[in-house]
């Protein structure tokens, strides 16, 4: 669980050395997405680049909470081994 909350909370914090990337991550995605519709307007290539960076953060989220899970029936098994042991 410890090792979730670290990834939670370094990647909540944005530094001036991580913003540039996230600005190169964002200006790329629009123009991809330029690439593959040139013929729509603006708004809608913003509203859907926002669109396609909330499902990769919800996919992610989920990533996350299923490794949480994982992690949490790890230390149930291994606290169980040590019970045994001794």
């Amino acid at each position: 669980m410890e090792r979730a909350s670290q990834l939670t909370a370094s990647t909540t914090h944005m530094t001036p050395q991580t913003t540039p990337n996230a600005a190169e991550l964002l200006n790329q995605k629009f123009h991809d997405m330029r690439r593959n519709a040139p013929r729509v307007e603006h708004n809608k290539l913003v509203i859907m680049v926002a669109l396609q960076m909330a499902q990769e953060v919800f996919s992610l989220n989920k990533s996350l909470q299923e490794y949480e899970h994982c992690e949490h029936l790890l230390q149930t098994i291994l606290e169980d081994v040590e019970q045994t042991v001794e």
